[in-house]
């Protein structure tokens, strides 16, 4: 399961191809089918180029300040779904908030996955400003949830 998890997205493009060559082959193979098709792939890969999510360089988060850790990976089509909000909140929040993306796929990804018990990508942990963990959330991500627990550490 967690294959199918980790890798959605090229698992979702190698379906859309066979389904997409099936029908190019079914309506006859003429040139603007596969060309139709051809298009469509280079924009699917395009799309994943722009929005997949990509892991940032191992840093130690700043003292006093709230910790958002993301557990990710670049094929996970949650992941990327959830990108564009993640890097919105980040982008509000930059200075308050340190938001930490590890690849569950990457050495330091197994090795934190196995830490802190995570299995499903996108996993995201709280961690208030004395570093303990307050809560996490498998899939999804409450933008509002963050702001309240930001407000609880503080004080």
């Amino acid at each position: 399961m967690h294959f199918f998890n980790h890798y959605s997205a090229p698992i979702v493009a190698a379906l859309l191809l066979a389904g997409g060559l099936w029908l190019a082959v079914r309506r006859g193979g003429k040139m603007r089918h596969w060309l139709i098709l051809g298009g469509a792939m280079v924009a699917l890969g395009a799309l994943w180029l722009v929005f997949r999510p990509l892991a940032g360089p191992a840093e130690t988060p700043l003292a006093g300040q709230p910790l958002l850790f993301e557990m990710q990976s670049p094929y996970c089509l949650g992941c990327v779904a959830i990108k564009p909000g993640v890097d919105r909140l980040e982008k509000e929040l930059r200075g308050k908030l340190v938001v930490r993306r590890v690849d569950i796929q990457s050495a330091e990804g197994r090795k934190l996955a196995s830490q802190y018990g995570i299995e499903i990508t996108p996993t995201f942990i709280f961690f208030d400003t004395a570093g303990t963990e307050q809560w996490r959330s498998v899939g999804q991500l409450d933008a509002v949830r963050v702001r309240t627990s930001m407000h609880e550490s503080a004080k």
